[in-house]
């Protein structure tokens, strides 16, 4: 069972634990190039793992198979999620599956319930829409792996500090389940700057 939350290391822990493979060569499969297997990645930058498209989920794996088997599994189940409507509406919203990941990975960290998380979704829009700072914690979290965060690390220079700069982190800083990606794509609208 990949949990939702997880970051690419989190699931690379968890398989060296059933001994399925090492976490250091799930990480190390996770900046393979999939675009050509999947659809859904073709406006994923190059530079950016696969963090936030590992679908969390349960996965029935079979003696035998890779870590390899299990990515693209996840992969897979991910380009189900994402049902075509999905995708359609994206595009109509003139937003990318990248940014709509990247966001859901955001609200994945932040926020707990579906409805907070279409609330939250819509600041973070507006946020960006008006150049304004996302000042999010979860970035600086994911730049130092570990919750306990200080004014220090805020100054990281890290294009996942959202204290130093403005817009979406470089990519995705989790796996988000569909309630999150749900969020992403259907922002509620309110006079919310902060929560």
């Amino acid at each position: 069972t990949i949990m939702e939350g997880w970051s690419v290391k989190d699931i690379g822990k968890y398989l060296e634990s059933k001994n399925i493979c090492t976490q250091d060569y799930f990480v190390s499969l996770a900046k393979k190039d999939y675009s050509g297997e999947f659809d859904f990645l073709q406006d994923k930058p190059k530079d950016v793992d696969m963090q936030g498209y590992i679908f969390p989920d349960t996965y029935q794996v079979s003696k035998g198979e890779t870590c390899d088997d299990v990515i693209k599994a996840a992969l897979e189940n991910f380009g189900t999620k994402l049902t075509p409507v999905m995708r359609l509406e994206i595009q109509k919203q003139g937003k990318s599956i990248f940014d709509i990941v990247t966001v859901a990975s955001l609200l994945e960290k932040e926020v707990i319930t579906l409805n907070d998380k279409k609330i939250v979704s819509g600041i973070l829009w507006k946020r960006m829409k008006t150049g304004m700072a996302l000042p999010l914690d979860s970035t600086i979290s994911y730049i130092v792996g570990s919750p306990d965060i200080s004014a220090k690390d805020k100054k990281i220079s890290s294009p996942y500090n959202t204290y130093k700069y403005t817009g979406l982190p470089k990519g995705p800083i989790a796996n988000p389940g569909i309630d999150s990606i749900t969020a992403a794509m259907y922002p509620l609208e309110t006079n919310y700057w902060y929560y």
